[in-house]
């Protein structure tokens, strides 16, 4: 199925993002390129220098047939928009692409239009952002969510991270806490949570972001093979290798076992 890039009155929280509901969310991405635009009650896209972020979605055909009608994309030279195919990036790294992936572009005059300078329409407006978080240590344990203070979570998918291995080298209250290095035979489970930036900042307190550990984003799989682009927390420090209390190793137990049963065990954590 195609995937398409969203910018703006399609992404989550505004009146369109209905449209969407039966889509599957890949990730938050930028496409470089483009200028963003204030068309009034929502914003339009044209080739430019610049960068745009949005959401990515896997749809359908007849999901895709429905927005070209939204959108007025008809194949006329005074559409409102034309879709058009693009490369979009998951990190500021740029290891993770999609190329081939739809977007519209605004197809009328911008004369007089203000710029959207940062190119994120919901931070403009400001309206909620949501993201892939993936959990894979004690994170996968709701009741630490909650300790923690996140309210909501959106969406909880099954999910594992290939080409990982679980150590425990950051110190921490239970010892030594999770972090992943790469190992091309290992694989983590966890959880894709669908969640709101915000619960997520709530989460960097815990976690010692920027101090500990750093938000990456990488590639997950779910239980068909479908891929999504996650935040994670690794830190880069890989050395340093300690003992994790038991307490620890059963919250992280506990929280794969409530989603997984004993269908996955992250290498590392046998």
């Amino acid at each position: 199925m195609p995937y398409l890039f969203v910018y703006g009155s399609l992404r989550y929280g505004f009146e369109l993002h209905g449209l969407l509901k039966n889509s599957r969310f890949i990730g938050l991405a930028f496409a470089e390129g483009y200028k963003m635009y204030d068309i009034g009650s929502y914003p339009g896209v044209v080739r430019g220098e610049g960068i745009i972020y949005g959401e990515v979605y896997e749809v359908d055909e007849e999901t895709l047939a429905l927005l070209d009608r939204v959108e007025d994309y008809n194949g006329r030279p005074d559409d409102l928009y034309v879709r058009e195919k693009t490369k979009v990036y998951f990190d500021e790294r740029r290891r993770y692409s999609l190329s081939d992936v739809y977007i519209y572009v605004y197809n009328q005059d911008i004369s007089g239009r203000e710029v959207i300078e940062e190119g994120d329409y919901s931070k403009y407006v400001r309206m909620p952002v949501i993201l892939n978080y993936f959990a894979y240590a004690e994170n996968t344990n709701e009741e630490v969510l909650k300790q923690r203070g996140v309210k909501k979570l959106l969406k909880k998918i099954n999910a594992v991270a290939k080409g990982y291995r679980m150590i425990f080298n950051i110190p921490c209250r239970w010892g030594y806490c999770a972090n992943l290095v790469e190992d091309p035979n290992g694989k983590i489970c966890g959880y894709i949570y669908v969640m709101l930036e915000d619960e997520l900042s709530t989460l960097d307190k815990a976690e010692n972001h920027l101090v500990k550990y750093m938000r990456e984003v990488i590639k997950v799989e779910d239980e068909q093979g479908k891929e999504y682009y996650a935040y994670a927390y690794v830190s880069s420090d890989k050395e340093l290798r300690g003992k994790p209390s038991e307490e620890y190793l059963n919250l992280i137990r506990e929280g794969l076992k409530k989603g997984w049963g004993n269908k996955c065990i992250s290498t590392g954590l046998e």
